[in-house]
């Protein structure tokens, strides 16, 4: 019987080249990994032999070396940690403001996938450069529009940071705790891009700005920013049944996502975006950009915090 055809969906060299050289990972042990060194430089590169493997070479190695530090029981707590899974995954373009102060230096993934344990389901939100999509020339705009975050400043921040503390001065105009964070980030990998009511692209990615791709990952391997556990009874998620039944919320990013079952491959971009007539409601999420903003709460205003410097993306 032959065996199904894989692709590599996703694939980050930059974060696949850091696990393997901050874990002293060496793909073929008689060669020695070569340094890059001077102003261009920036850590370890594959060099002799290791340049000859395949990208499913290094995955299937990589994964072998760390067999025992990847969590593939998604009961486990994951803060930090490598995990290992499968299951559906929805693509989008993650809407900035475009405030150098948080700026991405590339247009960002964000890609959303779920697990179920015995404690409830797991949502998985991992953000990547756009450019790591392999094979999929993504528009640069989107001609729907829809409902985008009030919250993207903090959330550019925090993934431009991988997870650690934003800065004090965004902390202090979005005073928002890890849940209120977690649960703002899950909203956007599910309903960014929503121009009428919820319900109506519940369960249609295809029909909301943004979105780019879904398919079956057979396979996927991310870093984990921040584990998030909901508190019981804290959430009220009957306005947006896409959130119903979350209990914990993961951050962080793709090393990469595999695929054997090719034709589950839905593009939603370009000519297979579907519009939903508007005359069926407006959302009661309404559109928030820089310049038009409906604080989600007591306090709320625009951020502007100080330059860090320049920040790299996986």
């Amino acid at each position: 019987m032959s065996q199904p055809v894989g692709r590599y969906v996703y694939w980050s060299q930059r974060l696949v080249t850091e696990v393997i050289d901050d874990n002293g990972v060496r793909l073929d042990p008689r060669i020695k990994p070569a340094l890059n060194l001077g102003l261009a430089g920036n850590g370890v590169s594959l060099a002799g032999r290791d340049q000859e493997n395949t990208t499913f070479d290094i995955a299937e190695k990589l994964k072998k070396k760390l067999r025992k530090s990847i969590i593939t029981d998604f009961s486990t707590p994951a803060s930090g940690q490598l995990v290992q899974g499968a299951g559906h995954a929805e693509v989008a373009e993650f809407q900035t403001w475009g405030h150098p102060q948080h700026r991405l230096q590339q247009r960002t993934a964000v890609i959303h996938t779920q697990a179920i344990t015995r404690e409830g389901r797991v949502d998985l939100c991992l953000f990547g450069s756009l450019k790591n999509l392999r094979g999929f020339a993504v528009p640069e705009q989107d001609s729907v529009g829809g409902w985008t975050s009030s919250a993207a400043p903090m959330i550019e921040e925090f993934i431009a940071l991988r997870g650690a503390e934003v800065s004090t001065r965004t902390g202090h105009e979005f005073p928002f705790d890890d849940e209120q964070l977690a649960v703002e980030i899950l909203k956007v990998a599910m309903s960014q891009g929503i121009y009428t009511e919820p319900a109506a692209h519940l369960g249609r990615p295809e029909t909301r700005a943004y979105t780019v791709l879904g398919f079956d990952a057979t396979e996927y391997v991310a870093l984990v920013y921040r584990d998030v556990v909901l508190t019981p009874g804290r959430w009220d998620f009957r306005v947006e049944p896409e959130l119903d039944g979350v209990r914990r919320i993961l951050i962080g990013a793709p090393l990469w996502m595999r695929t054997t079952r090719q034709d589950s491959i839905r593009r939603y971009f370009g000519e297979n975006r579907v519009v939903i007539p508007r005359t069926l409601g407006t959302s009661s999420t309404p559109a928030i950009g820089p310049s038009q903003v409906t604080p989600p709460g007591p306090g709320h205003v625009l951020l502007q915090p100080p330059r860090d410097g320049d920040r790299t993306q996986d």
